[in-house]
């Protein structure tokens, strides 16, 4: 392992221990849920089943945690650990992004910059960041699901300015797409941190926590905030209907 391999490592860990340092205070029960390690070998078939390169910190993450597991029971036992119904272990990684990619429908009359624009403008589409709104986009990863309604994707085809395997919060339903941290190292660090804000005064943290059900999927979203604001890479676009 190459001294930049190990780094990553080390980080990857220090994020999991500081989610779980703050789940051990605020959510203690929802602890039970998070899965033990894949194999090297069971993270390499991920890669070669969906023909991708996984960024290595999600890879490290994978080998501390395989996803969660809320057991078979609904409601689950015990709360979520995350925002979330579940994050997805190995096998639903490729089975949930095999079946988001086989809703891929290129309609080029609608995925166009032109046409998001202008659904930004009239508040029928809600961006926040540097992402394309394109449902089934094979350049992206599943990584976690709620109820079907709300996913968290590896976003490996980003609008301009975004960074390839950002991790982006997809609620398809409420056509909102929020990129939540450029990295998934970044997402562990910035899920910690609102977890310590929680434990220490839970009005100043955005997770709203049901502690029999566990944080509230709409964490990091902004639909509410960028309501008609369109992201910085759209500023300059000049807006087309697809109604016309």
């Amino acid at each position: 392992m190459t001294d930049i391999g190990a780094d990553v490592d080390r980080r990857v860990a220090e994020a999991w221990a500081q989610v779980e340092a703050g789940l051990s205070h605020v959510l203690p029960a929802s602890l039970r849920q998070l899965n033990g390690p894949a194999p090297v070998q069971v993270v390499d078939a991920v890669e070669a089943a969906l023909a991708v390169r996984l960024p290595q910190d999600f890879r490290a993450s994978l080998r501390i945690h395989n996803g969660t597991n809320p057991g078979p029971t609904l409601p689950p036992r015990d709360p979520s650990p995350v925002p979330l119904t579940y994050l997805c272990d190995t096998t639903k990684i490729v089975e949930m992004t095999r079946m988001w990619r086989d809703n891929h429908d290129p309609e080029p009359d609608w995925d166009d910059p032109q046409v998001w624009a202008y659904l930004v403008d009239t508040e029928m589409l809600f961006l926040n960041g540097p992402v394309r709104p394109v449902i089934g986009s094979p350049g992206a990863v599943v990584v976690g699901d709620m109820n079907g309604d709300v996913r968290w994707l590896l976003d490996f085809d980003p609008a301009p300015g975004g960074t390839p395997g950002q991790v982006v919060r997809v609620d398809v339903e409420c056509a909102s797409w929020d990129v939540l941290a450029p990295s998934w190292t970044q997402l562990l660090v910035r899920y910690a941190k609102d977890l310590k804000l929680f434990g220490a005064d839970p009005d100043s943290s955005p997770l709203e926590i049901d502690h029999l059900v566990g944080p509230a999927c709409e964490w990091a979203s902004s639909s509410s905030d960028s309501s008609g604001v369109r992201p910085a890479w759209l500023q300059d676009v000049q807006p087309r209907s697809p109604y016309t």
